[in-house]
């Protein structure tokens, strides 16, 4: 009878979801509707694209001919915080082009120079507290997609490629790097003067795509400027409530798209390394030895679309992920960090992810196919893995060097101007064992920035390490979101089956069934006060047997004072954990931090109550110092104190401690160092010496030295060279 009801169950949800896309389309005519009622003149400026006899020298410097007869646009209005209003401080920038790339300058006028912020020396640096400017570009006017790229006075280049208005712009900790994942090769400084900053841009047409079927081209885009001390963000057209909304982005028209070189050559990166390495046991003698290995990235462009392959890659140079104390009985999503899963990992997500890259360990080697025809993006991987576990498939009887081969098959069709439907496949597979999961999704974009997020999947699996029975099982997700600047609300119901846990995935809870609701307000002032947010969230799950499983109820508030931000959050939690014991927790979460324009930073996390039947008190100050520009240190303490109820007695962990060292050379050249002493006795020592001697051409230096919780000891010195080489003869 289960099995029936459980068919009939797949059956409705997934005609439910058939029904909804099929009635996609329809909604595209009401989208279009809610768009022009939610239009503004400002939301059209346009902008015309200029020529470029002689390009400029990208230098911080507005003194070539290029920028005296480029186009020129200005008078920024505030997103935040008195909206609409104009710009405090006044901004100029130019726009030009020439047959190869696209340039943008800024030129940023202030008062008073000393309160210039800029600490952020790192590419890819997330500029929360950074005066910085950005350029959006919406290459193929759907009003959905955007390119992005900023640079703060430092010159320090940050890069991304959204999607559907922002949606793979993952927030929190543990999630942050998603949308950012994405690299560009284009030129970007930086210079301060008397009375201003100023930005120039090299953006070169073949690192980007666009449509090239007519002769003349429209493009969206929209410019940026964040200045920190009057705490403003700027905007050159009226974006209403959403920073990323791209349906409104201004036009760059007039884009002769027959007349730009935008063919890109086949890369070919090979890499050799050196790796000196030495093991010591707790109670053995120290082995040494010397390897070398060698690897090769290739990308070759076909048209609109980019096909990866490597072979054998090696990823020593990225640095461990922190040691976090996880208070929630929800995994941290750390983020992708890996060169060869970063292009386009955008497109593989969905509301509740079936493939999550950081699940693919080892990598041998792999090769993937990425890019977009007329309305469609195609997204393909595959990808063999060396042995996740070695002693735990010996004890189950299975080869120790099998390996894993993997495929992800991702493909979504836009409708309307921000709508868009999809289907994703993905394949882990070892012999006769598998684990395979196929779903779809359909994001519909309502009236009132309201968005429809839906989600049909189904996982089979067989065999496996620990001989589990052939099983089958389906997932279902509905959300209705408005998250906009100001207020959002949040409203999700899932149903996650019993046995549906995809080992490709990211699904952090298995047989629920239930609805999540929550809502944020969140709101930036002129003056003293400079940001007010308040949150609610309420949740309400059950196991497909009945039972409860969580009941939760959280509130929690921000206030942002000058450069002091103070936060507080109370939560009752009602939960069962994986032995069926339930628990009633009880907590408040405290944040305190001191975020002025320069030198230093403060910030302190910490928990309080009762969790898993146990008084608990958490804490993590952190500290960052930078006595320069290019040189900063950072100090990071946590520490778990427990106390069982029925005794008096505290039980502390000890201290982990973390110390980072930061220095830039210059933009492409820097060295990192970082030492961290866990609450296991763990030791995790990694330095990184990196140069980037051409683009995309590096030079590694990594000194590593990890003590495990038994004692061993090892120590490796690790130098890596690759080098990018191109051709245009394919």
């Amino acid at each position: 009878m289960r099995s029936i009801k459980a068919q009939f169950k797949n059956l409705y949800a997934f005609s439910v979801i058939v029904s909804l896309i099929h009635c996609l389309c329809g909604l595209s005519t009401l989208e279009a509707k809610a768009n022009n009622e939610s239009s503004d003149p400002l939301a059209v400026r346009e902008i015309e694209a200029i020529r470029a006899e002689v390009p400029p020298t990208i230098d911080g410097k507005l003194d070539d001919s290029c920028w005296k007869n480029s186009a020129k646009t200005g008078e920024l209005i505030q997103f935040e915080p008195q909206r609409g209003k104009s710009a405090t401080q006044p901004t100029t920038i130019y726009v030009a082009y020439d047959e190869n790339k696209l340039y943008v300058a800024f030129e940023c006028f202030k008062t008073d120079m000393n309160n210039l912020a800029a600490n952020q020396t790192r590419r890819d640096a997330f500029f929360f507290s950074d005066d910085h400017v950005e350029v959006l570009i919406d290459t193929f006017l759907d009003g959905r997609n955007c390119y992005t790229f900023a640079l703060n006075p430092l010159g320090t280049q940050t890069d991304r490629r959204l999607t559907n208005e922002g949606a793979n712009r993952r927030t929190g900790s543990s999630s942050i790097g998603t949308a950012i994942s994405w690299d560009c090769d284009w030129e970007g400084k930086a210079a301060k003067e008397t009375d201003k900053w100023v930005a120039e841009f090299a953006i070169p047409f073949a690192e980007l795509r666009f449509s090239k079927a007519s002769q003349t081209a429209t493009w969206g885009i929209n410019f940026w400027r964040n200045d920190e001390v009057p705490a403003e963000e700027q905007t050159w057209t009226d974006l209403g409530e959403r920073q990323y909304a791209v349906s409104r982005f201004g036009r760059l028209t007039n884009l002769p798209i027959s007349e730009l070189i935008t063919k890109r050559p086949v890369k070919f990166k090979p890499y050799a390394t050196l790796k000196p390495q030495a093991l010591q046991p707790n109670d053995g003698e120290t082995e040494t030895a010397v390897k070398t290995d060698a690897g090769l990235d290739l990308r070759y462009p076909i048209k609109d679309f980019t096909v990866d392959l490597t072979v054998n890659p090696d990823f020593a140079q990225i640095e461990a992920d922190p040691d976090l104390v996880n208070l929630s009985d929800i995994p941290l999503r750390f983020p992708e960090k890996r060169p060869f899963f970063l292009e386009g990992n955008e497109l593989f997500q969905m509301p509740l992810d079936l493939f999550y890259s950081r699940r693919v360990e080892d990598l041998i080697g792999g090769g993937k196919a990425i890019g977009k025809f007329s309305k469609y993006n195609l997204a393909f991987m595959g990808a063999v893995a060396g042995p996740e576990d070695a002693d735990k498939e010996l004890e189950a009887g299975e080869l120790p060097l099998a390996n894993y081969n993997y495929a992800v098959f991702r493909l979504q069709r836009e409708v309307g101007r921000t709508s868009s439907i999809g289907v994703l496949a993905v394949n882990k597979q070892r012999g006769r064992a598998y684990d395979r999961a196929g779903g779809m999704d359909a994001r519909i974009q309502l009236p009132a920035d309201l968005n429809l997020n839906l989600e049909y999947a189904r996982e089979w699996k067989a065999g496996g390490l620990e001989m589990i029975d052939n099983t089958a099982d389906d997932l279902i997700f509905l959300q209705l979101v408005r998250r906009s600047n100001v207020f959002s609300v949040d409203a999700i119901y899932a149903d996650i089956g019993e046995h549906f846990n995809p080992e490709t995935g990211f699904v952090p809870r298995v047989d629920r069934r239930g609805f999540v609701l929550n809502s944020r307000y969140n709101k930036q002032y002129k003056g003293t006060l400079e940001r007010l947010r308040g949150e609610a969230e309420y949740e309400r799950l059950a196991n497909h047997t009945g039972e409860l499983t969580n009941h939760r109820a959280r509130f929690s508030g921000l206030i942002g004072v000058r450069d002091l931000f103070f936060f507080l959050g109370p939560e009752w939690y009602y939960h069962i954990n994986e032995d069926n014991i339930p628990f009633t927790d009880r907590t408040v979460r405290f944040f305190a931090g001191w975020f002025p324009p320069k030198y230093v930073q403060i910030r302190n996390t910490s928990s309080f109550g009762v969790r898993d039947n146990k008084d608990t008190f958490f804490i993590r100050p952190e500290i960052t110092i930078r006595p320069t520009a290019k040189l900063s240190f950072e100090f990071i303490l946590q520490r778990l104190h427990e106390r069982e109820p029925e005794t008096t007695q505290w039980q502390l962990s000890e201290w982990t401690r973390r110390f980072i060292v930061n220095y830039q050379f210059a933009q492409r050249m820097y060295a990192r160092a970082s030492a961290e002493f866990t609450v296991e006795k763990e030791r995790r020592v990694f330095a990184l010496f990196a140069y980037e001697y051409r683009p995309e051409s590096n030079f590694f230096i990594v000194y590593n030295d990890n003590r495990d919780v038994e004692g061993n000891t090892e120590r490796l010195v690790f130098i890596k060279v690759a080098h990018l080489l191109k051709t245009n003869l394919f």
